[in-house]
């Protein structure tokens, strides 16, 4: 069943990517049909300003923005106010950060980079039929990355091990 899933999500995620929902959307709406993501339809709002890398700026990936929005809406601190004030910041660097850690660095992994501007640059035309089959394949596999990453419990999450992070380079 769970590569059935996987499946499905892929199949959804570019099928919604042809039926002109941006990167984010295609990932995020693309969960929800599946069944996997039990939160609002309506929350499918939060996607649209991501698509083309944050409003065509060519930042991150709509589609990783995507499946890291629908990580954190299932495994994300639902009450961040609720910890005691002392561990609050520090828990979230020890514990959540390590799933999102590893989930983009999955996808840079995969795709060179995180950004939809160097993902794009191969492409001269952004509304040529290349960029777009090239982005629709993307946006596929990446809503079975953020399906991958729904399927890990959180107290298995809180034990990854970190890839890459700013506070390394700090010490350099």
């Amino acid at each position: 069943m769970e590569d059935n899933k996987s499946q499905l999500v892929n199949d959804y995620a570019i099928e919604n990517f042809k039926s002109g929902l941006n990167c984010a959307e295609s990932v995020y709406d693309a969960l929800l049909r599946a069944g996997v993501l039990d939160v609002p339809r309506e929350t499918i709002a939060m996607c649209t300003g991501f698509g083309g890398g944050i409003g065509l700026v060519g930042e991150t990936c709509g589609a990783l923005s995507a499946a890291v929005m629908a990580n954190s809406a299932v495994y994300g601190r639902k009450d961040p106010w609720s910890i005691d004030a002392e561990i609050r910041g520090p828990e979230v660097g020890q514990k959540y950060y390590r799933r999102y850690n590893n989930l983009v660095s999955e996808f840079c992994e995969a795709n060179g980079c995180t950004t939809c501007r160097d993902i794009c640059e191969p492409f001269e035309d952004w509304n040529g039929k290349d960029r777009r089959v090239h982005c629709m394949k993307m946006v596929g596999t990446t809503a079975q990355l953020a399906y991958k990453y729904l399927q890990i419990p959180q107290v298995e999450a809180f034990e990854m091990p970190y890839g890459k992070k700013m506070s390394d380079n700090k010490n350099k």
